[in-house]
């Protein structure tokens, strides 16, 4: 059967099609660093609670790491808006027929995201009226993010697969097809959940030179545990991402392991950067953490290059007709500066030592 491709949106786009791209990448870069955090560290605070009914220090671990859950949902949802967006607007013909696909599922997202928001709160506020329910608390809103996590996996995934929508819409049951779990998308998804408990451990060994203003001896143990998840994720990360690798299709596959230049050394520098990180973990946490971020970056570039080699053969976001809107364009890049710059300030004064403050 030949296969049924969705048109375009006949609207001009607001700005050329390159512009729009580095925009959905850079925006998701933004998005990826709290919701590693977040989806890592829901785990972490779920198995250190249970850990802590018998372990003092798993349990000051989970009081603490907990309370900074809250502020980290609030940074991954609002972040979250604008790739997603961007993706609409470039490749909205593919993402919508994929949600309508998976409508309720898709739906879900938001009660979800809810329920967990809610949770983390509940966690943070009640931990000790709770009592060891308070575990399970943590449990189910870790279960809740990581659902969303799969639905987001799964549509991210069945949106590359333009020519399986007309007969996944002939078989019936439009509004709860997920499609089949292929090996590439259970790959894509454990590259995700694995990578942001990598991220969730490098973020608590950051954490915790903060408890060392009141609490050095507990301090150097997060900072220890913290590393742990941090080395442990990033080695089977890099399993994960080899299994991703050789699971995608031969054409795509090709991109990053000779077919294009650029494609290779993003991934030979992704790689790299990753191995720095690992290696510079316990001598020092601000290489880690530059080289960390570095991998992400890159790695969000290639997921995108993933995207655009998948999609190819059916579309290009180049052919599509431009109406600049300029003055859009530029509120929303001094605003988007303005936001970054008020973020990276917080996060300078969270983080400064208590001394610096007082002075």
């Amino acid at each position: 059967m030949t296969p049924v491709i969705p048109a375009p949106v006949p609207v001009p786009l607001p700005a050329p099609a390159w512009l729009l791209e580095f925009l959905l990448v850079f925006t998701f870069i933004l998005h990826l660093l709290p919701m590693n955090f977040l989806l890592g560290g829901v785990v972490m605070v779920s198995v250190s609670s249970f850990l802590g009914r018998n372990d003092a220090k798993h349990r000051e671990f989970a009081r603490r790491a907990g309370g900074a859950l809250p502020p980290v949902v609030a940074f991954a949802i609002t972040l979250g808006v604008a790739p997603l967006l961007f993706l609409q607007l470039v490749y909205g013909q593919f993402f919508y027929t994929s949600s309508v696909l998976m409508a309720w599922f898709w739906l879900a997202v938001v009660l979800l995201v809810m329920l967990g928001y809610y949770g983390v709160y509940w966690y943070n506020m009640q931990q000790e009226e709770l009592g060891r329910r308070a575990a399970w608390v943590m449990l189910t809103t870790a279960v809740i993010f990581l659902l969303v996590a799969f639905i987001f996996s799964r549509n991210m995934t069945a949106m590359l697969r333009p020519q399986d929508f007309y007969n996944e819409f002939l078989r019936g049951g439009v509004g709860v097809i997920l499609g089949p779990l292929t090996s590439s998308g259970l790959a894509r998804l454990l590259h995700f959940v694995v990578a942001s408990l990598a991220m969730a451990g490098l973020g608590v060994a950051l954490l915790s030179r903060l408890w060392r203003r009141d609490a050095p001896g507990f301090a150097a143990w997060a900072h220890r545990y913290g590393l742990r998840w941090f080395q442990a994720g990033t080695g089977v990360e890099f399993l994960v991402g080899i299994w991703f690798l050789l699971s995608l299709p031969a054409e795509v596959r090709g991109q990053f392991l000779g077919a294009s230049t650029l494609g290779t050394l993003l991934l030979v520098a992704a790689v790299l950067l990753a191995i720095v990180a690992l290696v510079a973990a316990r001598l020092s946490l601000a290489v880690s953490t530059i080289a960390i971020v570095g991998t992400i970056s890159l790695m969000a570039v290639i997921r995108h290059l993933v995207r655009v080699a998948y999609l190819q053969r059916y579309f290009d976001p180049r052919s599509l007709p431009v109406h600049g809107q300029w003055v859009v364009f530029a509120l929303f890049a001094i605003l988007l500066v303005a936001g970054i710059a008020t973020v990276a300030w917080m996060l300078y004064v969270f983080f400064r030592p208590a001394s610096a403050q007082a002075g």
